[in-house]
């Protein structure tokens, strides 16, 4: 009987553990800014493009705002076309984005200890 009760045990324990982070990938700190994480998400792909969702999160101890691009071939870092900001201690919400390729890369640049993109923080990794 307790052989029974264990394995019914484990049977419901697996669910819940690949449930809880409904497919997200670890939370990694940028390149340059050790205090700005990142994880990512496959969502599907959709005839030829591949949808993905991203959050950010702020390990800072102040306010913090940071542009960021999302792009399918590496070293395609010269525009950043999006700005967030985040309070401290706080997560984003999830942004979906689309790539036409499978992989996916991921910059942040011109962050600031303001809510406005100004005196830029220096990369500190």
């Amino acid at each position: 009987m307790k052989k029974l009760v264990l394995v019914f045990a484990i049977l419901f324990a697996l669910p819940a553990v690949a449930q809880t982070d409904n497919g997200w990938e670890e939370w990694q700190k940028t390149s340059c800014y050790s205090h700005i994480q990142f994880r990512l998400k496959f969502v599907e792909q959709r005839g030829e493009q591949y949808v993905w969702k991203v959050q950010f999160k702020n390990t800072y101890s102040n306010l913090i705002s940071f542009s960021y691009h999302v792009t399918d071939e590496p070293g395609d870092y010269s525009l950043t076309t999006h700005r967030k900001v985040l309070e401290k201690g706080a997560t984003s919400g999830e942004v979906e984005v689309f790539t036409a390729k499978e992989d996916i890369f991921l910059v942040v640049d011109k962050v600031s200890f303001s809510a406005y993109p100004t005196n830029y923080v220096d990369c500190d990794q």
